[in-house]
């Protein structure tokens, strides 16, 4: 069974960094995420960069499409049996930049998932804001796995992660822990079943949100990952996501 908690884990070393970085090597502020709506449909993605899940068969399908509602490009995931994300590293502090503002419209509901079992572990829609290691932060435990994705990826994973996601499955607002990890903390941000087939716009305050789900201060943003998977309930799940901003208050 996949793991896309450790997976998100290691968004630090899913790919070269030649492509998490701007085309100039400086790292990205963090107002240059790069939006979807000024690339052309069907165009590559450039700057985000697929990943795949390590040990899951089939990959999620990220396209850029036209979206005939809002009438711009926006990002589609098509996950059937599937996993994986596009992910863009950045680094941020989320004490001056903590509004985070980003916009998604799922497509179908995940009739079996379960946020809070590995069987049922399953999203129509996530995004994650990954967290830097802070080895000073780092239990014996933590150590030894960051030794072993270090070997695995050739970098050290984030400290946390914080993941905004929609279900039917639980109240909004509510925040579980990631069955896999509790360096992975999920909070629900829709969960209304009439949302399907609607864009749904969302402010968040990822410094009080870190502070409430971790209880901890949070070290500086890292990266950011979108993912649309199915890898564990077998079920087919398509969304599309508009552009993202993080700003100060």
């Amino acid at each position: 069974m996949a793991n896309p908690a450790t997976f998100v884990l290691a968004i630090g070393a899913l790919a070269a960094s030649s492509a998490l970085l701007a085309t100039d090597g400086v790292a990205p502020s963090a107002g240059a995420i790069p939006f979807f709506s000024t690339r052309a449909p069907g165009s590559a993605l450039g700057d985000w960069a697929l990943q795949p899940v390590r040990g899951v068969k089939h990959a999620t399908q990220f396209t850029l499409i036209r979206d005939e509602d809002i009438g711009k490009t926006v990002l589609e995931g098509v996950a059937d049996g599937a996993a994986g994300a596009v992910i863009y590293r950045f680094d941020a502090s989320a004490r001056t930049t903590p509004i985070l503002k980003f916009g998604w419209k799922v497509g179908n509901l995940i009739m079996s998932s379960d946020p809070k079992t590995k069987a049922g572990d399953d999203y129509s829609a996530r995004i994650y804001i990954t967290f830097a290691y802070d080895p000073e932060r780092a239990t014996v435990r933590e150590k030894a796995e960051n030794t072993v994705a270090h070997m695995l990826y050739g970098e050290t994973p984030p400290h946390a992660a914080l993941a905004y996601v929609f279900t039917h499955k639980l109240a909004t607002g509510t925040i579980v822990t990631s069955p896999y990890t509790h360096r992975v903390k999920k909070l629900v941000v829709d969960a209304d079943p009439a949302s399907v087939g609607k864009w749904k716009q969302f402010e968040r305050d990822i410094y009080d949100d870190y502070r409430k789900a971790f209880n901890e201060e949070p070290t500086r943003i890292s990266g950011i990952a979108i993912m649309v998977d199915t890898d564990n309930t077998g079920e087919r799940a398509r969304s599309r996501f508009s552009d993202l901003t993080l700003s100060p208050r």
